[in-house]
């Protein structure tokens, strides 16, 4: 095989693979799944490819970790303009967060621009929670360059911006907080 192609070939089998995993995981998460009782009330889960399993580990098991979780997948998702990157850390598609992170990247994809975060800090976390619901609230800084989302070459110099204090509403699903809605407060 001729050198150049190595590394493109190399990747999309990777890309293959990873599909098909996920595909087996959504085809084969439900099978042990049981109809809920006229007693139970049921409750708006996300889909087996969306939200996997939580671990003892996962991020999404408290408020806060959720919060983090989520603003970091929204710097990878800025990077490559696609918001399905942020589908395991929300409540739905149809949630105001997923809709803001969606608008924001389409406007930024329209304009041939992505952008890269270099510095991104979550501080003075604190969280309340009422039942299924938790309010975090936090102090955000991030800094970054735009770049080209064709070549990821750097179109402007890079720039850390000030620190704005947001408030994020996150939901109890299943096991997992999943971030809901957020907004900044200059």
């Amino acid at each position: 095989m001729n050198e150049r192609y190595r590394l493109p070939v190399v990747a999309a089998v990777a890309l293959v693979a990873v599909v098909v995993v996920v595909g087996a995981v959504a085809a084969f998460g439900s099978m042990g799944s049981t109809a809920p009782t006229a007693a139970s009330t049921p409750a708006r889960t996300p889909s087996a490819t969306a939200t996997p399993a939580p671990t003892p580990t996962d991020p999404r098991s408290t408020p806060e970790g959720s919060t983090r979780a989520f603003f970091q997948a929204f710097a990878l998702a800025r990077k490559a303009d696609d918001p399905s990157l942020l589908v395991p850390y929300v409540t739905s598609k149809d949630c105001n967060a997923y809709l803001s992170v969606s608008a924001f990247l389409g406007g930024e994809l329209a304009v041939n621009r992505a952008s890269l975060l270099t510095v991104q800090r979550l501080d003075n976390m604190t969280s309340q929670v009422a039942g299924d619901t938790a309010t975090v609230d936090f102090d955000y800084t991030e800094g970054g360059y735009n770049i080209d989302p064709s070549t990821g070459k750097a179109t402007e110099t890079q720039s850390v911006l000030a620190p704005v204090h947001v408030t994020a509403t996150v939901k109890l699903v299943g096991q997992q907080w999943l971030m809901d809605s957020y907004t900044s407060h200059p």
